[in-house]
């Protein structure tokens, strides 16, 4: 019965598509095409007002569901122009429930974790995440995907599901952040004089934070150097050049003093047996 209802649907629909004069057709496709722009331009313009008074987020989500909301009425107004009935769409449109519900089934899911990352709130548009050893700027978070842009400049669409079942590590969520980083020293060095002259240029760059204090830490013994751990504290702006300037600063400090910074390198010993036996 149902099957009959929809074949008498699809025949409604193909006999009034048959019979509508080319003047309709003209008219509707200028209504897309102006509703397209109208929405365009009128989706920005709230976007420009509301990133006054709201995060970039929710300004993005306004000029979305505006643009949608002005194309929707223009497409209404086009079918309407063309005669149709949405019953009869509505009725036609019954053929497909039966395939978008088993592909709706991770669209649901991928849908109610998008309404859950919007209220938690992990990360915002422009921060940049690490997740899933991915690190990325966030370019938009959308009800189904959250889609980020590598340092490489390449789009990473990532399903909202998946984001809340792992780990993600949001590195822009507090205006400040430790810088991290390790230098290498050879074994025969005075480490005290070292971390002294490391220290002291620490306190020489102005991009670095006096609070909480700045560290130089003895980390670890390697094949073939002492390696030290140095932390800093900086503003978020200035991470990357903090850590361009400072690295360059040390490494010219440790040469002006005679401290040698070892490449890696494995010392071979040859008994006298073995060099008798060759």
């Amino acid at each position: 019965m149902i099957a009959d209802n929809q074949s008498v649907y699809f025949l409604k629909l193909m006999t009034s598509l048959s019979s509508i004069p080319i003047s309709k057709y003209i008219i509707a496709a200028t209504l897309f095409i102006i509703g397209l722009l109208f929405a365009r331009i009128i989706s920005q313009k709230f976007e420009s007002a509301a990133l006054k008074h709201l995060s970039a987020h929710h300004a993005m989500l306004v000029r979305r569901f505006l643009y949608t909301l002005i194309l929707l009425l223009f497409f209404i107004s086009g079918l309407q122009q063309l005669g149709f009935q949405f019953g009869v769409l509505l009725g036609a449109a019954g053929v497909f429930t039966v395939a978008i519900s088993f592909a709706s089934q991770t669209s649901i899911s991928n849908l109610i974790s998008g309404i859950f990352l919007l209220i938690e709130r992990p990360f915002k548009v422009g921060d940049v995440i690490l997740v899933k050893n991915m690190t990325g700027k966030v370019h938009s978070i959308d009800l189904l995907s959250t889609k980020i842009v590598s340092p490489d400049n390449k789009l990473i669409r990532l399903p909202n599901e998946s984001l809340i079942k792992t780990e993600i590590i949001n590195l822009n969520y507090f205006p400040t952040r430790r810088l991290e980083f390790t230098v290498g020293v050879a074994y025969d060095s005075p480490l005290q004089e070292t971390i002294a002259f490391i220290k002291d240029e620490i306190e020489k760059q102005p991009l670095a934070l006096p609070d909480p204090q700045s560290s130089v830490d003895i980390n670890d013994l390697q094949d073939s150097a002492i390696e030290l751990k140095c932390c800093v504290w900086v503003e978020l702006k200035n991470f990357k050049t903090l850590k361009t300037e400072l690295i360059k600063q040390i490494v010219e400090r440790l040469q002006q003093e005679g401290i040698e910074i070892p490449f890696p390198q494995v010392v071979v010993h040859q008994t006298a047996s073995n060099v008798q036996q060759n």
